[in-house]
């Protein structure tokens, strides 16, 4: 089904233009709706049956699910779209760190803390995992209540609460009333009893099935019932054919739900837990655990959890997600202006650079590291980097001319050098014939500035 157009979607808006909803225009809403900005219930213009019928158009696909509340609430799917290039991926994939009411209170809290501290900043953004998945191994009520309690004391954010027992779930719903995690997990034997739960206590509920056509049917029959918070989990086989056949079946299910078919329309979840379960070698199974998850991610996850907690097992996770849910119709960006680093003065250099993010946050921290004051010009290249900024001709004399007179370089500093990137070289004269500054060539990496300095710099 193709995505609704602006035109479209505002066909179904009021066309007041009373701008209640914080648009100037009914047709200025209907655009932010479609970007995900707004919501159908910001308008307070609607007659009886028009919101129900706005929000039926406007649900994505995939389904969007809330688990969690306030502040760290997390959004699961609300997926349009097979490819990231169609469109772009709205809902990033929570990664979820596992915890086992078998393990001793101590290990538990070193396992919340690592969620609670892990923070890796990269392109500007800090990357952190997402929440903790607990895990009824011992199968006893009592336990598990336990974990859940320490976990919840510690963390604040989103949970997922796993046993396909009934009374041992309840248990964990009890401590963390209100918190509303994820239930994990409905069965072809339980999901009348799970269902119950997770309205008693207002969560969303995960459904388990090996088989695509069972897992289909116990949805159908609680989504039957109304009841539309649900999350899909087709299990996950590690290993040999069975992966392939894993990888297969989530390719399968997100086919169906962009066909919306109705009791697919769900966000999908995996967990690694089987590699572990199979693996006697921690290290070798934390590397396959690294690997899954990145597949995992590429192959429509909403939810992952995780066991390892070796952080060269999951940073490349993290990166990787940071890459996926980036939007591609938008260049990855920085401010173009003049950034003061390690507190240069009139005696400072200035480098030359675009605004691309991933090339002013590498060179930026080249810079900071070598411990030398110098100045960066961020020229604006529209987000691309040095290479094709140049190819496009969007890193030209005339663009760094302007933005020495935007900036008032000439006097923040005495000289008149300017160090470009290497790769410049070739229109180094034109640079100085429109700037009329000294033009002085940088190295092709900025991570041998430090030596080029050393060299070329008194």
């Amino acid at each position: 089904m193709k995505r609704l157009t602006a035109l479209q979607v505002y066909g179904y808006l009021p066309k007041k233009n009373c701008a209640k909803c914080g648009e100037d225009t009914c047709m200025a809403f209907a655009i932010k709706l479609l970007e995900r900005e707004k919501k159908p219930a910001d308008c307070p213009e609607f007659g009886p049956g028009e919101l129900e019928k706005l929000v039926e158009a406007t649900t994505p696909p995939v389904r969007d699910v809330v688990m969690g509340g306030g502040k760290s609430a997390l959004t699961l799917g609300g997926e349009e779209v097979m490819y990231r290039h169609e469109l772009r991926f709205f809902n990033p994939t929570a990664l979820m760190l596992d915890v086992s009411d078998l393990m001793d209170d101590k290990e538990i809290k070193s396992r919340v803390d690592l969620v609670n501290n892990f923070e890796f900043e990269r392109i500007g953004e800090k990357l952190r995992l997402d929440g903790i998945s607990i895990r009824a191994a011992s199968g006893d009520a009592g336990k598990f209540k336990k974990a859940v309690e320490i976990v919840a004391r510690e963390f604040k954010g989103p949970l997922v609460l796993c046993s396909f027992s009934p009374e041992v779930l309840q248990a964990g719903a009890e401590a963390v009333k209100g918190r509303r995690p994820l239930l994990y997990a409905a069965n072809a034997k339980n999901w009348e009893k799970m269902l119950a739960i997770a309205k008693e206590f207002d969560c969303p509920l995960a459904v388990h099935s090996m088989d695509l056509s069972e897992l289909g049917t116990i949805a159908g029959n609680i989504s039957a019932t109304g009841f539309k918070n649900l999350v899909l989990d087709p299990g996950i086989e590690p290993n040999g054919a069975g992966l392939a056949r894993t990888l297969d079946n989530l390719t399968q299910l997100r086919k169906a739900a962009l066909h919306r078919v109705e009791e697919i329309r769900y966000p999908l979840m995996g967990s690694t837990i089987p590699v572990w379960q199979s693996s006697k070698d921690e290290t070798q199974a934390a590397l396959y655990e690294s690997n899954l998850v990145a597949m995992l991610l590429d192959r429509f996850l909403s939810l992952i959890v995780f066991h390892s907690t070796e952080a060269w097992s999951f940073l490349t996770s993290v990166v990787l997600k940071q890459n996926i849910y980036t939007d591609p119709r938008v260049e990855p960006s920085t401010e173009p202006k003049l950034y003061e680093i390690n507190s240069p003065d009139e005696n400072s250099p200035v480098f030359i650079t675009s605004n691309f993010a991933l090339t002013y946050f590498n060179v930026a921290g080249d810079l900071e590291n070598m411990k030398f004051p110098c100045y960066l010009l961020v020229v604006d290249t529209e987000g691309l980097a040095v290479t094709v900024a140049l190819a496009a001709d969007k890193l030209n004399p005339s663009a760094i001319k302007k933005a020495l007179k935007d900036n008032k370089v000439a006097e923040k500093v005495k000289h008149k050098k300017l160090i470009l990137p290497g790769v410049l070289a070739r229109i180094s004269g034109a640079i100085e014939d429109a700037t009329g500054w000294e033009v002085l060539i940088g190295p092709q990496d900025s991570s041998m500035i430090g030596s080029f300095l050393k060299d070329n710099w008194k």
